[in-house]
């Protein structure tokens, strides 16, 4: 890790959250979570009471505003979701957690010329919003958790592709606009056509629903 130099090594991640488990156990047996590269990037964000109250207001928070049955987002403490997210983020700089019906986890980082250029320099933790912004002592670096319910679903005829399809939309977003992830709407808007195509393809017969070709 000498050479990541605040520098997350893979741009993009989107595991589910088994998978994130999978990721996280893997990089402590590993011993890459206690290598001092790892604590300088961790401290360097400047994580303290303020970040982890605001997580806990977030945990309050329903799934979905409009559904209260889907319950609260407790699971992202519960289960360690937003914890192992941010322990990975000096190898990830964005993790885009797949949690199914309780919706998509952002959490991801911007240092160096990414801040100074990115339109998430001046935006702040909003809980309301479902955001948390943690800033580094130096504003050299931020950490950016966002959470995003999930979208209706209507009636699901396969489940085989729909995490493929959502990560698909995701990746032909990033490569038409390598920046969208580096403003708040653009962010948004990605996260939201992502979950429109694991819809289709959730309501489609297929793994992956031809009308994805179709979406814009």
């Amino acid at each position: 890790m000498d050479h990541l130099e605040g520098i997350a090594p893979i741009t993009f991640v989107s595991p589910n959250r088994l998978e994130l488990a999978h990721i996280f156990s893997n990089a402590e047996s590993l011993g890459l979570t206690a290598h001092p590269t790892w604590w300088q990037m961790i401290d360097d964000l400047s994580l303290g009471s303020s970040f982890r109250l605001d997580l806990e207001r977030l945990a309050k928070l329903n799934v979905d505003d409009h559904d209260s049955s889907r319950g609260t987002l407790a699971f992202l403490i519960n289960q360690g979701v937003a914890q192992m997210a941010i322990k990975l983020l000096p190898f990830f700089q964005h993790l885009i957690i797949k949690c199914g019906e309780q919706g998509v986890l952002v959490v991801m980082r911007i240092s160096g010329s990414g801040m100074m250029k990115s339109l998430w320099a001046g935006v702040n933790s909003e809980i309301s919003q479902r955001r948390i912004i943690a800033r580094g002592s130096s504003n050299e670096c931020a950490a950016i958790v966002q959470h995003f319910p999930p979208h209706p679903v209507g009636k699901v005829l396969n489940v085989t592709g729909a995490g493929d399809s959502f990560v698909g939309a995701l990746l032909a977003n990033l490569a038409h606009q390598s920046y969208i992830l580096d403003n708040p709407a653009g962010l948004a808007n990605a996260i939201s056509m992502a979950q429109n195509a694991a819809i289709l393809s959730l309501q489609s017969n297929l793994a992956v629903s031809p009308l994805l070709s179709d979406m814009k």
